[in-house]
């Protein structure tokens, strides 16, 4: 049996890298994939999902291309990975290359899924700092509105004792004279009836 042949699309779905990203991976390491040409369509054999994966993971450690294409080849040669069908079979019955596409499909789909929660831990991490960083800054307000409206009843406070002192001092200055007044109005209003009392 053939097994299932791919398109650049299919990789792309396969290892959830963007078309584009793995058309630039095929144009620059050219020489590490077979593929047949259909019209204007190549079709590639299941095992370059596992280059394309693999080139992809090796281009972020600052190899150079030809550093990452002997990488490939040599982990080539090591083990190809994408043999699970001759594998069980030295024990049993080989699979139908149906089965194994499943297996690659659902391995792949896995990888994806944890690259995809892993992206999302640390957005989540990056949110968590984020919210943490604006609830310190919120104490810090909270705390110096705290500390203004503090001081300013300690102002008010201060204020009302002055404002009591000048009251009781207005009050001091204020009786005399009219305790003078009182006695004054009371002394001409005693004066006053004498007369007609002896008359």
């Amino acid at each position: 049996m053939h097994e299932k042949e791919l398109k650049i699309g299919d990789i792309a779905h396969l290892t959830g890298i963007s078309e584009q990203d793995v058309r630039a991976l095929i144009r620059t390491y050219d020489s590490l994939f077979t593929y047949r040409t259909i019209g204007r369509a190549r079709l590639f054999p299941q095992k370059a999902v596992a280059i394309v994966r693999e080139l992809a993971d090796l281009s972020g450690r600052g190899l150079s291309p030809e550093e990452i294409a002997d990488e490939v080849r040599s982990g080539k040669d090591r083990a190809p990975p994408e043999e699970p069908a001759e594998e069980i079979g030295r024990t049993a019955a080989p699979l139908p290359s149906e089965v194994v596409i499943e297996f690659g499909v659902m391995r792949d789909t896995l990888a994806r899924q944890e690259r995809r929660i892993a992206r999302l831990v640390e957005e989540l991490e990056q949110e968590r700092e984020l919210r943490a960083e604006e609830g310190e800054r919120f104490r810090k307000a909270v705390d110096d509105l705290e500390g203004r409206l503090s001081a300013q009843q300690e102002q008010l406070a201060l204020v009302a004792e002055w404002v009591d002192y000048f009251d009781r001092q207005m009050d001091e200055v204020t009786r005399p004279v009219f305790d003078r007044f009182r006695r004054t109005v009371a002394k001409k209003g005693d004066s006053g009836k004498s007369p007609g009392r002896s008359g």
